[in-house]
């Protein structure tokens, strides 16, 4: 190519750069706000009328409008601000794939309603499926003071079900009302029945019902994200930052309830590693394979109740289960260190030694452990403990959730076998603490105090996301 054929790249017209969105102050005490939710540019009207706490953050308001419309939340989504007229030059918030992808901006997560929503007339504007492109216009109807400090979002009025997911935007779906309603002169008849043998089963675009809207979101946990464990946080973005995903949903299940742990259910869940503590003293030498000595073996042992759980003389480490695993484990939690043939109580093991609630928190906040693929399998198996959900049962469950999240295998490897494997440092930990009976309460409750407890050095925007390969 010739000079005379190089392009001029000066002349060609300048994408503007987004405006960020300008905040507004919101509001000193907490509101109830009323807000009017159009579905534009469809006929005949697609709308909801919802009552909602001004203190919501934009994560919150997304699931909340995919349950008050119907979506299923298996696309995409951007908020823009207002709050007049919709202005496409202003920066979307950013939703958690946006995040995931490293872009620049303010988090829907770090946004509360009365920051976009101020005023009677005030509007917000929300994106569903960037293919379809359902927009969504929020317009604030009315602000009245909040009394109650637990309200929840409700539905008060509304007309007609959404369109179905997919159905090809506002002509696809016109398209398949006109044919709902035998209005098909003019069109393939092959293509009418593909069409309507594709409809949902029992699909009624007239059919609403505010208490049941109401109803669904009464039963639904949707924290906001920011009040989440970091890791919970960064897993859920991860897998798509949905509350309705198959992580979400196993994550609200998990969080739907607090720990409430006794002072003597804590104090026997470490019973172990305290126990491992004290027996280990000021230290002492390993065999030299690298093992406990056999008489410390049988200490623990006796110490620690186990004759019912593990057959054999117990006296060698290597063929004692359950005292391999202690060990191991609390050297992977920093209780202890191995150093030149000898075993050690770090000066962390030696610090919570007699506290059993500061030993708790310490381990919930070194879990979970291993590389970034044990630690996503592992944090699936503290998840599925805390909803009361068999991990074993579960394991085609959870290979499906680290596939989605990236996770991949060689050809035939099954993933969720590898998931279970990948999980056992963890795993072992929980066992620990809680025993191996699947479903008990006292595990659920330990696991949701294991989930709950974050390390307070850590925040939501530090976790950087996993690599999505292995």
């Amino acid at each position: 190519m010739g000079n005379e054929d190089t392009l001029d790249f000066s002349t060609w017209p300048q994408v503007p750069r987004l405006q960020p969105p300008e905040l507004l102050p919101g509001s000193p005490a907490k509101a109830a706000l009323t807000v009017r939710v159009d579905l534009d540019d469809v006929e005949p009207p697609i709308w909801r009328r919802l009552r909602l706490p001004s203190d919501l953050t934009l994560d919150q308001l997304h699931e909340i409008l995919q349950t008050a419309m119907g979506w299923d939340d298996s696309h995409l989504h951007h908020f823009v601000m207002g709050p007049g007229e919709k202005d496409l030059t202003r920066q979307y918030f950013l939703a958690p794939f946006d995040i995931a992808e490293g872009e620049d901006g303010i988090a829907e997560r770090d946004v509360r309603l009365d920051q976009v929503l101020a005023e009677p007339g005030h509007q917000l504007f929300y994106e569903y499926d960037f293919g379809d492109s359902w927009w969504h216009t929020i317009e604030l109807e009315a602000v009245e003071p909040c009394t109650d400090d637990h309200l929840a979002a409700s539905c008060l009025a509304g007309e007609r079900a959404c369109p179905p997911e997919d159905v090809g935007g506002i002509w696809g779906f016109a398209e398949a009302l006109d044919m709902l309603a035998g209005k098909t002169e003019g069109m393939d008849p092959e293509w009418v029945e593909q069409k309507l043998n594709w409809l949902p089963p029992g699909y009624d675009p007239a059919s609403f019902s505010a208490d049941e809207v109401s109803k669904a979101l009464s039963e639904a946990v949707f924290p906001p994200i920011s009040s989440l464990n970091p890791k919970l946080a960064n897993l859920l973005a991860r897998a798509g930052g949905s509350w309705r995903s198959l992580v979400g949903n196993l994550m609200g299940r998990a969080l739907a309830d607090p720990a409430d742990l006794s002072d003597p259910q804590v104090a026997q869940a470490t019973l172990g590693y305290r126990t491992l503590m004290g027996t280990i003293g000021d230290g002492l030498t390993l065999t030299k394979a690298g093992y406990l000595p056999p008489g410390v073996v049988h200490e623990l042992f006796d110490a620690l109740g186990l004759a019912g759980q593990w057959v054999g003389r117990c006296t060698r480490e290597d063929t004692t289960l359950p005292i391999l695993l202690l060990r191991e484990s609390a050297t992977a939690l920093g209780l202890l260190r191995k150093a030149r043939g000898r075993l050690t109580v770090t000066a962390a093991g030696r610090k919570l030694a007699d506290d059993p609630p500061a030993l708790l928190r310490h381990i919930a906040s070194r879990l979970p452990l291993g590389a970034n693929y044990e630690k996503d399998a592992g944090l699936l198996a503290l998840l599925f403990a805390a909803s009361g959900d068999d991990w074993y049962a579960g394991l085609d469950v959870a290979g499906a959730m680290m596939a989605w999240m990236g996770w991949r295998v060689d050809d035939g490897v099954d993933l969720g076998r590898a998931t279970n494997e990948w999980a056992s440092p963890t795993v072992d930990v929980l066992n620990t603490l809680a025993g191996r009976q699947a479903g008990t309460p006292l595990r659920t409750a330990i696991a949701r105090e294991l989930i709950s407890n974050a390390d307070p050095l850590l925040s939501a925007a530090s976790i950087q996301a996993a690599p999505l390969s292995r």
